[in-house]
């Protein structure tokens, strides 16, 4: 029990950081967009850059995750997502910056989809679900502490300062990653399965529909966060309460979702209780622009749906490492890949609609999509389908 609290307390420290670096963007677009001159609709690039990057290399390097194990591809993605990260902060013009977000992306491909895979091979599926609950919710702490500590850096240093901790702090998980995580081969899991096999089980109809429903929530959830940060500085001339604030209790909001989400896993099927959040991000992004006017409604609408989003992450993560235990890893990384391309093509498309029309467009577009993600729920996936 004390071996599994350290591995997890490991793979915690990873999504901490991953969690750290894709939350903190959207506090910072205003003040990047300014330094450098551009359009502020064109910070979401970084993010679409990011996921671009994340999915081409994802459909790569799910296969050789099955093969070489799930250690070095962690620790490769770390070290990658540690000079990417400085290269960013480095970097004088956008263009660069670009290409360092998408490199940075590279890294988190290595890295994210093997931890889920590593709890499908390391931990019984009894506690499946409370673990990748419990590392997911790094993801959300990452927004409670890293983006504060990144507005605080941003506010008083230069938005550089960001990106300079995160490469550190990388290198430091790396380390601890080298010498304290257990090397568990995925190749003993997956040596018997080909090309062709993969194939086969990549246009399962169960597969196809998990995939786009993880792309139309990441499309939803990730595309319009990354304008939040954008929108409250419009908004928040009404109102004395900080953004920071505000983020830190969307953060405390994803955490509660997430933990949420384990605790209520064991007592109700993955697939009612995805659809369920699903439905209630529809409702939580539809009535969110007619609150404008009154931030401490806006607000409580902001933590549900963070805590809905990150419920509706975490169970569909757990959900997918049950669809096949032979190309697990493939699986995953694919599935991983659908929810950065889901974030891409959301951040470039709710880019457009805030230039050519507004926020409160992009938050009903938002609605429509998770309403869909909750019809393919209810009607198309099934419960406890493995595809060996």
């Amino acid at each position: 029990m004390k071996k599994q609290l350290h591995i997890i307390s490991l793979l915690f420290l990873v999504f901490f950081l991953i969690g750290c670096d894709t939350f903190i963007i959207s506090p910072l677009i205003p003040s990047i967009t300014s330094n450098l001159h551009i359009a502020a609709g064109n910070g979401g690039y970084m993010v679409s850059f990011y996921s671009i990057f994340y999915v081409i290399f994802t459909f790569v390097l799910g296969p050789l995750s099955d093969r070489i194990g799930r250690k070095p591809m962690i620790i490769i993605g770390i070290v990658v997502f540690s000079i990417s990260s400085l290269i960013t902060g480095i970097a004088g013009n956008f263009p660069i910056i670009l290409i360092a977000r998408g490199v940075t992306g590279v890294g988190a491909a290595f890295a994210a989809p093997n931890i889920w895979a590593f709890i499908g091979d390391y931990f019984d599926q009894s506690i499946r679900g409370k673990v990748t609950a419990a590392v997911a919710s790094a993801l959300s702490l990452g927004l409670v502490i890293g983006v504060p500590i990144g507005t605080v850096i941003e506010q008083n240093l230069k938005w550089q300062e960001c990106f300079y901790v995160l490469a550190v702090f990388a290198l430091v998980v790396a380390t601890l990653l080298l010498f304290w995580l257990p090397n568990i081969n995925g190749a003993k899991r997956a040596s018997g399965v080909k090309g062709k096999e993969y194939r086969e089980i990549l246009m399962q109809p169960q597969v196809v529909y998990s995939y786009i429903t993880t792309f139309l929530i990441n499309f939803a959830n990730f595309g319009l966060y990354t304008f939040l940060g954008y929108w409250l500085k419009q908004q928040i001339r009404q109102t004395m309460l900080p953004i920071s604030v505000i983020f830190i209790l969307a953060g405390i909001g994803n955490l509660t979702g997430v933990f949420l989400s384990g605790v209520l896993s064991g007592k109700i099927s993955l697939k009612k209780l995805a659809a369920s959040m699903s439905l209630i991000l529809a409702v939580a992004f539809v009535t969110l622009p007619f609150w404008r006017l009154y931030m401490p409604i806006t607000v409580v609408d902001i933590v549900i749906w963070m805590a809905a989003g990150g419920a509706a992450f975490s169970v569909m993560q757990t959900f997918v490492t049950q669809i096949s235990k032979k190309a697990r890893g493939t699986v995953l990384a694919i599935n991983n890949g659908f929810m950065w391309m889901g974030t891409a093509v959301g951040s470039a498309v709710i880019s457009i609609v805030i230039d050519k029309w507004s926020f409160p467009v992009a938050a009903y577009i938002c609605a429509c999509l998770a309403a869909v993600a909750w019809l393919i729920l209810k009607f198309k996936l099934k419960e406890n389908i493995e595809i060996q």
